[in-house]
Order: structure tokens, then sequence, then C-alpha cells
């Protein structure tokens, strides 16, 4: 009996963590900023920074949930920007389509590299970046690409906010309720079980790195009206701040039946929030990677342990 209350207990805490999280570090950082986190030109300012990492991190849900990763997507949502800064000058529609493309491209690459041949997707995804980020350094020349004038003309939160609602609902009612996204967990529980289940896991894999391709290529779009220009480390360590967002927001590191989208938006705001408060108090880059880091791996730490415990207790049951 005791051991069955400790079990519900720790499964509480691992799914209203990331919702205490949340509130520790908005209330916290509303405390030590003296109020100035919750400006309305604050809020705004957490929205616009985090929203191609929230694109992003809705797609990386449906990777993560399988077990696998995606170490190029920085460079993805970089090389993105750089072909729709390129071709905005003949016509902004076709930058966004071939941003999305590119994306695209990039993502059946890596969806056959690691679902159809087999090779480890962090190393697959990390050899992909190194060559991204050569070809970046070349066209961009260790200096900027330059967007169209009209493109600034879709730099308004209204748009922002659209699309992002609009990608987000569409990826959670997918991963939530549709097959697909039931699909994705069963192979992050086991492939082996998957398998025997008759999932087309290749199929699935393949589709995924599609999605995070797709999503890197219209975060890198938008990224670029946001800056202004594409730059051969557009997108740096997009990647970790995924993987970051995403535990942050309660997402088991090995993905399986409990993952949860939600992941992807707490975990989103929490980092936001947190690369906010600690620009208003002062701090610079490095004790930001610093702190960053070593959050990180706390929770990583604290609930890595506590679903080991949980699963233990499942297996003696």
């Amino acid at each position: 009996m005791k051991s069955s209350n400790r079990k519900k207990g720790m499964e509480l805490f691992i799914n209203l963590f990331p919702f205490i999280s949340l509130l520790v570090v908005f209330i916290g950082f509303a405390l030590l900023s003296g109020g100035r986190t919750l400006d309305i030109s604050n809020s705004r300012k957490i929205f616009e920074q985090s929203f191609s990492l929230l694109i992003v991190a809705g797609a990386a849900v449906f990777l993560l949930s399988q077990n696998c990763l995606d170490m190029s997507v920085g460079a993805i949502v970089g090389m993105a920007g750089a072909v729709a800064a390129l071709v905005s000058k003949q016509n902004v529609f076709l930058a966004f389509l071939a941003a999305c493309g590119i994306g695209l491209l990039i993502g059946l690459i890596n969806g056959i590299l690691h679902g159809v041949l087999g090779i480890n997707a962090m190393i697959a995804t990390l050899a992909m970046s190194f060559i991204l980020r050569g070809i970046l350094l070349i066209v961009c020349k260790s200096g900027t690409l330059g967007i169209a004038v009209k493109m600034y003309d879709l730099d308004h939160i209204g748009l922002k906010v659209t699309v992002c609602m609009v990608l987000l609902i569409v990826a959670w009612l997918f991963f939530q309720f549709h097959s697909y996204g039931k699909k994705c967990r069963a192979v992050g529980a086991g492939e082996t079980a998957a398998v025997q289940s008759g999932i087309p896991i290749v199929l699935i894999k393949v589709i995924s790195y599609l999605l995070m391709g797709a999503a890197a290529g219209i975060a890198g779009f938008f990224t670029v009206i946001r800056t202004g220009a594409a730059m051969y480390n557009t997108g740096n360590m997009v990647e970790f701040d995924i993987v970051i967002a995403l535990i942050l927001g309660g997402m088991p590191i090995i993905g399986g039946a409990d993952s949860r989208f939600r992941s992807a938006v707490i975990g989103v705001l929490i980092l936001g929030i947190l690369n906010n408060g600690m620009v208003l108090l002062g701090l610079d880059t490095y004790p930001q990677l610093i702190t960053k880091g070593i959050i990180f791996i706390l929770v990583l730490a604290l609930t890595f342990t506590i679903r080991n415990k949980i699963n233990s207790n499942k297996k003696m049951a």
C-alpha cells in the first residue's frame, strides 16, 4: 500500500513538475527584475524570441518521442534562412517556399540516413550539421545576406501568433489523437515490439524528419525576417535549446508512452522566461550558458532518477 502511494506520488510529481517550474521561474524573475518581466512589451519580446523555437520544438516532439534526436536542426534553420534571403530578392512567397523546400529536402536526407540506412540518429544529423555549416560559411562568406525590404512587412506580432497557434494546434492534434502520433510513442517505447505490431518504423522515422525539416524551414524564414539578414551562424545552438526545453517541459529523454506534446510549449516558455530574465538581470552570455547547463543537468538527473524508480516499482508489481 505504501509503495503504491509512493509510486502515485512520484507520478504526480513528474506530471506537475513542468507547471511548478514554469510558475517558479515566472514569479522568481518577476520579483528579481522588479516587475519588468510582467511588462507587456517584455512579454512580447519573450514571444518574439521564442517564436521560432516553439515551431521547431513542436516538430521535435515527434522525434524525441521515438528516442531520436536531430542535431542538424539549427543548421537547417540557418540554411533555410540563407536560401530565403537569396530568393527574397525575386519574390517573398517564393522565398518562403524555398525555405520550406530546403528544410524538407534536408529532413528527407536525414530520414533516409537514419531510418533507411540505420545510421545512428545523433551521428547522422551531427554530420549533416557540419556539412550545412560549411556550406553556410561558403555562401555567406563569413558575412551576412540581406533580405528584401518587402519581407519586413511580415514582421508583425499578429501574423506570428496566428502561424504559431495554427502549427502547434495541428501538431498537437496529430501527436495526441492521430494514429501517427501513437505510432511515434510506440516506437519510442520499443522498436522490436513496434515492428511486431506491424508499425512501419522506417516510414514513421522518415516522416518525422520531414516534419522537422519543414518546421526548421519555416523557423529559418521568420528568423531572417526578425534579424534582417542571414548569417553563417544563424540558428546556432537551436538543437540544444530544443532538447533543454523539452526536458524542462517534462518530456522523457528516452521518449515512449509518457511523451506529451505540452512539453514543447511549457518547456519553451520556461526557457524563454529564463533567457529573458537573465538578460534583465544583466548576466553576460557565458554565465547564461553555464546557468542553463546546470539547470538542465539538475532537471535531467531529478526526472531520470524518479522515472527509474517508477519503472522499477512497475516491474516489481
